[in-house]
């Protein structure tokens, strides 16, 4: 496992899925390699275990001051005809170049899409 991490500068990152797909390429048919449950107990005793360095960021940021909306569905997204009910979503979609945000308008009726916004920012226009 020491010799893979030294291989390339990169694999200082490798996980114990990671590893143990490096370790099945290199030595599979010459050795037999452990579980990963085994490779990630020898990479924590070895101290090759990594942490991840990012925290995830989600889109929603609460604001406290805000102002509560009206439940106006109260939960429930059923309907008994179309366009009677109409709920929708903003999904956060990471591209080559950067992110775009997808908010689309479903009918709680049938599911169906009723309207679809793209965007590159999430500002309140894209609803």
């Amino acid at each position: 496992m020491k010799k893979i991490v030294k291989d390339d500068e990169c694999n200082d990152t490798y996980g114990r899925i990671r590893m143990h797909q490096a370790l099945t390429l290199k030595h599979g048919d010459s050795m037999d390699i452990p579980s990963e449950r085994t490779v990630y107990r020898v990479m924590e005793q070895a101290g090759l275990s990594h942490s991840k360095k990012r925290k995830p960021n989600g889109i929603t940021k609460a604001d406290r001051e805000a102002r509560k909306s009206e439940d106006k569905l109260q939960r429930d997204f059923s309907a008994d005809a179309p366009n009677i009910k109409a709920v929708t979503d903003i999904t956060e979609v990471k591209a080559s170049d950067g992110k775009l945000y997808i908010s689309v308008i479903f009918d709680c009726f049938d599911l169906t899409a009723l309207g679809i916004s793209i965007g590159d920012n999430i500002k309140a226009e894209l609803c």
